[in-house]
């Protein structure tokens, strides 16, 4: 297949869940071979791992200048969604945190509609197992024919506790599964994080809030296991820092942003631990045949009246 970026150009507004700050964001389409770029001032950052720099809740990209907050949701949803090439700007240093979740990146998107380049995807295809520990946290990544990850969390909250999921990524299993899946945080935690600077803009209205067997939030749970999916977005987001899409299994353990993109520089140090290849490119038929799956999922994220 071909690679893409959008038809047309999308603008969404909303609140930094950690500066605070309100920040509109249009996201542009962009020549092939441009991947995916943030425009900020007189900064133009790439998102790749050797851009990527440490945060604290989030993940974050920096050229030294300016840093770049809270990317992860958007940057998964342009992964999961195939697009390629992008044009990302800001007119404050953290991407909106909108609901928790990457439905309203997933919805904006696929209104724009796609767009084909006449140059051929690249494709990273893992070539043997390889594994990562930090702490108590590990991670395992394996060769298959597919994106696949799976996800453990084990949480002091008697609410969230232990919880595992795992999925093969394409757009349709991401927004059925993934996308709708909020960021969330235990109540005893809000006032270090507070003390820190950080969450100046959460609320329960961008965020599941745990206090042991409670959930402070009015509105249910999409999800009975909507904590490990969560992780599993915000992971998907980091692993997008390849700057490739992917065949491999990945395999989480209480694994957080900073372990992740450790995990991507080092599956990137050894070039014997992956290929890169061209993916080919696809027929006309081909393309119209995706093109249509991918208007198809506007349905799913369409409230039935």
């Amino acid at each position: 297949m071909q690679q893409t970026t959008l038809r047309y150009p999308v603008e969404i507004s909303g609140t930094g869940l950690h500066s605070g700050s309100e920040s509109k964001i249009r996201i542009l389409p962009a020549p092939a071979d441009s991947g995916i770029l943030f425009r900020y001032k007189d900064s133009v950052i790439s998102a790749i791992h050797t851009n990527s720099c440490n945060s604290t809740l989030c993940s974050a990209l920096s050229d030294g200048k300016v840093r770049l907050l809270t990317v992860e949701h958007l940057l998964a949803t342009l992964y999961a969604l195939n697009i390629d090439n992008a044009v990302i700007e800001l007119t404050a240093e953290e991407i909106p945190i909108l609901d928790g979740s990457a439905l309203i990146f997933a919805r904006s998107l696929l209104e724009s509609g796609i767009r084909f380049h006449s140059i051929p995807r690249k494709k990273l295809i893992i070539r043997r197992e390889i594994s990562f520990r930090l702490n108590d946290s590990y991670a395992v990544v394996r060769p298959s024919d597919n994106l696949k990850i799976g996800y453990t969390i084990d949480f002091k909250s008697r609410l969230i506790g232990r919880q595992s999921f795992s999925t093969t990524v394409n757009p349709k299993s991401f927004i059925e599964e993934i996308a709708p899946a909020r960021t969330f945080c235990e109540f005893r935690d809000i006032e270090k994080m507070r003390s820190m600077g950080l969450i100046k803009g959460g609320s329960l209205d961008n965020a599941i809030v745990v206090d042991d067997m409670r959930i402070l939030n009015e509105k249910p749970l999409r999800f009975i296991n909507e904590f490990v999916r969560h992780k599993i977005l915000d992971a998907l987001g980091d692993i997008s820092l390849t700057g490739y899409d992917i065949s491999g299994e990945f395999e989480f353990y209480k694994a957080g942003h900073s372990f992740n993109q450790n995990l991507v520089k080092v599956l990137l140090r050894n070039p014997a631990n992956y290929e890169i290849v061209e993916t080919g490119y696809s027929e006309k038929e081909e393309n119209e045949k995706y093109l249509w799956a991918f208007s198809s999922l506007i349905k799913l994220l369409t409230p039935e009246k």
